[in-house]
């Protein structure tokens, strides 16, 4: 062995053999995903996969979301919530942002989480748990905390009011039902 690759294997602990073992399987990763996220697969689950991991979660903005159709939210007696939930929630398929439209109103006085059950009752985890949204805040888009199948399904919401003061102590919960839809 050489001088010069004795001397790297000192410093790096990689013999250069590792090395290129190591930068091949790197480059053979980066071609499949490459592959994966650009090539005409958008129907496969591994691609759907795959970009499904490299999109970030919705971000929970500032403001007011203006919403054809729906007046906006402005009187809040005190004790009360309210907030604007779509009842009807598309995704493309089950890795990707869907249409998850959330918006707490400044007026409401309280700090607001959204939670999605499948109401079948196959699991008592939420499949979606949202950010806090604090008053005047709302999240336009958002993926699932897990993996569902394409198709059509029942769901239950639970809305957990916690005091804009103190978010540890939960104030209350109100639930609702919404529809979930996963295109492929």
């Amino acid at each position: 062995m050489s001088a010069r690759k004795k001397k790297m294997e000192e410093k790096t602990g990689f013999t250069p053999r590792k090395i290129l073992y190591l930068s091949l399987a790197v480059l053979m990763f980066s071609a499949i995903v490459s592959f994966l996220l650009t090539a005409n697969t958008s129907n496969k689950p591994a691609a759907q996969a795959v970009r499904g991991l490299f999109e970030g979660r919705g971000r929970v903005e500032d403001g007011l979301l203006e919403i054809e159709g729906v007046e906006p939210i402005e009187n809040v007696p005190e004790g009360e919530v309210r907030y604007y939930i779509n009842k009807k929630v598309v995704f493309p398929n089950g890795y990707e942002q869907g249409d998850i439209v959330l918006q707490n109103p400044s007026a409401c006085g309280y700090v607001l989480q959204f939670r999605f059950y499948l109401a079948d009752g196959s699991s008592a985890e939420p499949i979606y748990t949202s950010p806090l949204l604090r008053p005047g805040q709302y999240l336009n888009g958002d993926k699932l905390g897990r993996h569902i199948p394409s198709g059509g399904y029942d769901c239950t919401y639970t809305v957990t009011a916690y005091d804009a003061r103190n978010e540890s102590v939960e104030s209350g919960t109100v639930s609702g039902f919404l529809r979930l839809e996963i295109m492929s």
